[in-house]
Formats: structure tokens, sequence, C-alpha cells
């Protein structure tokens, strides 16, 4: 029986010491260590539960568990929750296993739901962290806690991270990529908003999604800017108005970051007013429903929007609805003309390397996974937007058309140059700006006809294409040699060589010569150029062949 004994005894002893550890033993000992997030923007909410966005940097807490006893741990299990937000016990994916001196981070991307959309102020929220190792029926536990704040949704923070961590310029701006999560494309009052651009300003056709690849062509180009424009007028015509909102420094941890209270686009358009960011945010959220490549471009102080089309952008000055700073309200070709000039300073700065002009593509940054929120119905909002969308024309190009018509107008050039008739019986046309001339009546007029050149403000061109006129409006030129050097430039870049030289002057104007060679051949040209309000205008008179008399009627018509 002795002999039967011991070996059962032996074997029961073998069990229990296998088994032990996972029912009545912590197999280790940990050392843990939270590293909190002090802020969460619900703006961005979606952003915080992707590991993949800007390296994982958008998170909750990360828990730094190292085992710090003499053998291994097993089922370890890390488990949080923020009461009145994600109340029950969620699972933070980790490590099961460690072993002795082994450290694991252990980071907490949370789910949060769609309601903390509808925060209108800021609160502070607890999280509970629970992590159990050791036995699966009598685990050991070490249970922690934090506080942090939860801005409104309306919140935008500029920067994330340590003061003792920013050493540059860049640092204080590194959040700027979550002004995406505010464009509401998808909002169903902004879609309604949208809805009605379409229907009542540009009469039913988009025409945005025309062309996909590199190449632009000129109706592509001419359809989307078209929709540019469409979107600008609705917010001129409703009596949008240019306005501040909040903003300030606040400090959170050991976080110290500018702070933007920035509307949502409904409540731009449901309040008709906005600041900047604001406006341009809500162009680029309709750009979007409209099928167009939206873009926001951030300078120092202010932001515009844009598209990107092609490999090149167009922009809108979008503040240019009552024009706050920018010499009084502006009609849609004049917004598109100052946008297109911003991006030349744009362009030049960000060669330089400076962090503060920066592109937000906002295609771009969905795919990197800043996504837009989701916004429920809100009937109040939508009555407001209706509101003040109800006295919108049935179709504002007809309505334009019929009043040029009533008032029996010829075209109209920025800074309300007309081209008007000298008589009904004459063949010439009086052109009156800054410089006036005469030119045939048979000529054909196009007023901003080079997106890609926005000093170009008028083509005059005979109908055999030989000869033409140009009216050239720089703004912020000190001098005509300084305008005629900008516009060399400013051609050069389109692949046109430009050569030319002062050859007097004429009732108060510098008179240049020059020609111009480009893909179109060669063009004989002289211009007429005088310092002006705001920059220098200057007139073009040129010819593919020699002079011809209409050629110099004109020119001697200059003044």
């Amino acid at each position: 029986m002795k002999k039967i004994l011991l070996p059962i005894l032996l074997l029961l002893a073998g069990i229990i010491c296998l088994v032990a550890p996972h029912f009545f033993s912590s197999g280790g000992e940990i050392d843990l260590k939270i590293q909190p997030a002090s802020v969460i923007m619900p703006a961005a909410y979606k952003v915080y539960s992707n590991p993949d966005v800007a390296g994982g940097r958008y998170n909750l807490f990360k828990a730094i568990i190292k085992n710090a006893g003499k053998s291994e741990i097993h089922n370890l299990k890390v488990q949080f929750r923020i009461p009145k937000i994600i109340d029950e016990w969620t699972e933070v994916p980790s490590s099961t296993d460690l072993l002795p001196g082994q450290t694991a981070v252990v980071t907490c991307f949370p789910s949060l739901p769609q309601s903390v959309t509808e925060k209108n102020t800021s609160s502070k929220e607890k999280t509970d962290i629970k992590v159990t190792y050791g036995s699966k029926t009598n685990p050991t536990e070490k249970d922690e806690s934090f506080t942090f704040d939860m801005t409104s949704v309306n919140d935008m923070l500029y920067s994330l991270g340590s003061d003792y961590d920013k050493a540059f310029v860049g640092d204080y701006l590194n959040n700027i990529s979550l002004y995406a999560c505010f464009v509401s494309a998808q909002d169903p009052i902004i879609k309604h908003y949208s809805q009605l651009v379409q229907d009542h300003i540009l009469c039913g056709e988009s025409g945005a999604g025309v062309g996909t690849g590199g190449q632009v062509g000129q109706k592509e180009l001419d359809e989307k800017l078209r929709v540019m424009k469409g979107i600008y007028n609705a917010t001129l015509i409703s009596h949008m108005v240019y306005s501040e909102t909040s903003a300030g420094v606040t400090q959170y941890g050991d976080n110290t970051t500018s702070t933007e209270h920035i509307r949502l686009p409904r409540e731009v358009v449901s309040g008709n007013t906005g600041l900047c960011i604001e406006l341009a945010i809500l162009h680029a959220s309709v750009y979007k429903a409209a099928g167009l490549h939206p873009v926001i471009f951030l300078i120092p102080g202010h932001a515009y929007p844009g598209i990107k089309i092609g490999t090149g952008y167009i922009a809108m000055e979008s503040t240019g609805i009552n024009g706050e700073g920018l010499g009084g309200m502006m009609s849609a070709d004049q917004a598109y003309l100052r946008g297109m000039e911003e991006l030349d300073t744009f362009f030049a700065q960000r060669a330089k390397g400076d962090p503060q002009y920066q592109i937000l593509d906002i295609d771009d940054l969905y795919a990197a996974g800043y996504k837009d929120m989701e916004l429920k119905p809100d009937p109040i909002l939508q009555q407001e937007t209706d509101k003040i969308t109800q006295d919108w024309p049935v179709c504002l190009l007809t309505a334009v058309a019929e009043l040029n018509k009533k008032q029996n107008r010829q075209m109209t050039t920025r800074d309300g140059n007309t081209n008007t008739a000298v008589n009904n019986t004459t063949s010439m046309l009086r052109y009156t700006g800054y410089i006036s001339f005469m030119y045939p009546r048979s000529w054909r007029v196009v007023n901003h006809p080079e997106p890609q050149l926005p000093i170009l403000a008028t083509v005059i061109s005979a109908p055999n294409g030989v000869s033409a006129i140009e009216v050239y409006q720089v703004g912020g030129a000190q001098s005509p040699s300084q305008a005629m050097g900008y516009i060399q430039q400013s051609l050069a870049r389109l692949g046109v060589d430009v050569r030319y030289s002062a050859t007097g002057q004429r009732n108060g104007m510098m008179q240049f010569s020059g020609s111009s060679n480009g893909s179109g051949g060669s063009m004989n040209w002289i211009g007429f150029f005088r310092n002006v309000s705001g920059g220098v205008e200057g007139v073009v008179v040129g010819s593919r062949g020699g002079m011809s008399q209409t050629l110099k009627e004109i020119i001697g018509s200059i003044n």
C-alpha cells in the first residue's frame, strides 16, 4: 500500500506545483506608470480610435507595464472606462505574458461615441484603468485613474505635446491637420445647403466632376471655377458677414496651446457669419459635396479655400463678402483674383520653408485617417438655413442675365471698368478703366482668361487672332517698371519669354516696347503703364503681324 501511495502523492504534488501559480499566486510583480492625455477634442473623435494617424500620438493614455518580479507574468489584461461616455469596461489590446524584467507599452485608442459631437461646453472627465494578471480566477489587480479636459465640439487646439518638447515654430502648429475634421460635406444640413446652391446659384448644373488626370483642359477649369464662384456668390447674396470668434491661449497639463472656437459649417450657414478659417472650412465642405478636391491654405493670421486641379491649385478669398481689411466687398471675380494673388505670396513663402504656410489637402487628410465627424440632423438649424436661402433667385445666372439685358450693359471688368459703346452707329467701342482706349466692335472681349495669370484682367482680340489688347492689373506694384518685371516673371512660369525696354513717357504713362515668345508664336507689342490706386495698371497692344492702321488707332486712343 505504501509503495502505491508514495507515487500518487508525488504526482499530486507535481500537479499542484504546475497549477497553483495560476490560481493562487500573481506569477510576478508589476510596476505600472500611466502617461495620460491632458485633453481630448470631440471634433476629432474618429482620429483617437485610429493608431495609424500621426504615428499614434492621438491616444487616451499609455500604460507602461514592467514585470518587476522574478517569475513570468501570465494573463495580463488592461481595461479602461470613462464614466458617462464609455461606461463599460473596455479591454485594450496588449501582450498577455511578460518575462521577468520585460516591459510592455499598452496604448489606448478609444472608440469614442458619436454623441461627443453634441458637447457644446468643456468638461473635466475621469478615466479609470484596471490592470489584472496572474490567476484567471483570482487575479492580482492594480487600479489607476486620471482626469482630462474634454473640450466642446467647436474647440480647436493648435498643438499637442509638452512645452518642453517644443523647439520650432512648427511644434506650436502640429495639430492643424485636425481642421480637416471640421469639414462636413456629409452633414445633412450642409448637403441640403449644397443642393440649394446647385439648384439656385448654379441653375441645376454642377460640372465639377469633369476630368481626373494631371492634364487640365480649359473646359474642366472653367466648370470647376464656375462652381467655386457660385458657392462664393451664395454667401454674397445671403449677406453673410465676416466676424470674429473667440480665441486664446490655454494650459492643458504641461501643454500650452493656442485655441480657437470654430463655428461648424452648419453654424456658419445658419448664423450667416464666419471668421476666415470658418468660411474656408464652409467652402471646403461645399466643394467636397460638389465633387471638387478641396484644400485650405493657411498663412499667418489668415486662411482661405481653394481646390486642387491637376497638379496645380486655384483659390478664392472667401472673406471678400464684406472684406474686413481687404478693401471692401468683392465680386466673385474679384475674390478669385485676390485668391490667385495670395497664392503667389503663399508659394513664395512656402519655398523658403516657412512652416506657417501650409496646404491642408482635405482628400489626402481623410485618406490618412483625419475623418470628418458625423453630425445628426438639426431641425432648428435647417429652419434657419431655409430662412436665409428662401429669397435666392430661381436661377442666379438667369437673374443676372435679365438684369444685364434690362440695363443694356456690356461686359464689366474688375474695379468697375466697363466696355461701353461710344454710340450705336460707330464701329468702335471704348474701354474705360484707369487707362482708357478704343477698340473695334467686332473684337472679342474675355475677362480673366488665364486662371494661372490672375493679373491679366482682360484680353480683347481680333477675330483672326493675329492682334490683341491685354489689360494688366498688378496689385501692390510700386512702379510701372516693377509691374513689368512681375509680369515677365509670371509669364515665364507659363513658358512665355518676354523681352522689353522702356521707350519713354506719354500722358503720365510709362511706355514699353517688347516681344513675347511662346508656344503660340511670337508677338511684338507696345505697352502703357501707370500707377493707380493699390498698384499699377497697364495696357499692351500687340500683333503677330505688322502694325496695321487699326492698331495705330488703338494706340493713339490710349489715355
